[in-house]
């Protein structure tokens, strides 16, 4: 068995007694080599912060912080990695569960293959959708094959995306984790992992589960438009990933991954496509959106200029008129796109 520390990250908030299961999960493992790093990020349920506080007292591996405001749920992931003294990483949520062998597997997989900086495990997905029904699936873990194998299995079942909550080499991962910011917060984890899957080396390991539980309910219902937008966004940054990572030889083959992946889990599975007038929709919704952007875009390069004339003007004795409490502003809001 491994005795390299591992840094666990829980990002936590209105948990309720599903914190208790998940804490159990964790303090149950049979790898005893790691420290749990919970941020509650501000709950107001008082349950979460009760639970939390009583394990926080029971034993010491856990590190315990309470924000005093809601940093965002992105910024609360990123807080309890950049806290990680250990050598390998993984975040946990508070409603999830994990075989017992979870750390000790994974953790010896790492070990075996010095170059992959992270290994998944085989998912148990139960999913509870806003009528009820309830659905149970198996995601295999990464397979072994090279990264063609990898890539296949992502694109074939979108739920591979939970190989997310895998155990990661902390270094490497609190360098590139932030690259989360430039990904829209609805689908974000997808287009990340993809860019992982397409420059990095990623393996598996079957004999550790992982079991995630998804609950529609629980999620905000997004509109028509908000879905067009999101997919259309979560598209563009998986074609620019595939082009900007891939070498020459392999870049339009990426670019037909990314088509497929976007289709199948996107468009087809949200039935976007589902009439010719939907289609006619998407499209024309495009359009807006993409001229909207470009528009902002535009406007957002040229006030600069607008603002170096009206200096040059106004050096030389003469008046111009600037954009109202544009020299006000700061830097990041008069480039805001």
């Amino acid at each position: 068995m491994s005795s390299r520390l591992i840094s666990i990250g829980m990002p936590i908030y209105n948990g309720g007694k599903s914190v208790q299961r998940a804490l159990d999960g964790l303090l149950g493992q049979t790898y005893p080599h790691f420290e749990l790093i919970i941020s509650d990020n501000a709950s107001t349920d008082g349950v979460t912060q009760a639970i939390s506080e009583e394990y926080a007292q029971r034993d010491s591996r856990i590190r315990l912080t309470r924000q005093p405001v809601n940093l965002g749920a992105v910024p609360n992931f990123l807080w309890v990695l950049n806290e990680a003294k250990g050598t390998y990483f993984m975040w946990a949520a508070d409603d999830d569960f994990w075989s017992a062998n979870y750390l000790e597997k994974l953790a010896a997989r790492l070990d075996e293959v010095p170059e992959a900086i992270l290994a998944t495990p085989q998912v148990q997905v139960a999913t509870t959708f806003r009528n009820g029904e309830k659905e149970q699936e198996i995601v295999p873990a990464a397979p072994e094959g090279g990264r063609e194998a990898i890539i296949e299995a992502y694109i074939q079942n979108f739920k591979s995306c939970i190989w997310i909550y895998g155990l990661y080499r902390t270094d490497w991962v609190q360098k590139h984790a932030a690259e989360w910011h430039n990904y829209p917060p609805v689908g974000g984890d997808v287009v990340w992992l993809w860019g992982v899957i397409l420059k990095e080396r990623i393996v598996g390991n079957s004999q550790a589960t992982f079991f995630y539980t998804a609950n529609h309910n629980a999620r905000k219902e997004l509109t028509y438009r908000e879905n067009v937008e999101m997919c259309g966004e979560m598209f563009y940054h998986m074609f620019r990933l595939s082009w900007r990572q891939l070498p020459a030889r392999d870049r339009w083959r990426g670019l037909v991954n990314a088509c497929r992946h976007y289709y199948r889990h996107h468009l087809f599975r949200k039935d976007l496509l589902i009439t010719s007038i939907r289609i006619t929709r998407i499209a024309l919704l495009w359009c807006w959106i993409g001229l909207e952007t470009g528009v902002r875009r535009t406007i957002s390069r040229l006030l600069p200029s607008f603002a170096r004339r009206g200096n040059h003007i106004a050096e030389t004795g003469s008046s111009a008129v600037e954009a109202p409490g544009y020299r006000d502003s700061p830097p990041e809001q008069r480039h805001a796109t």
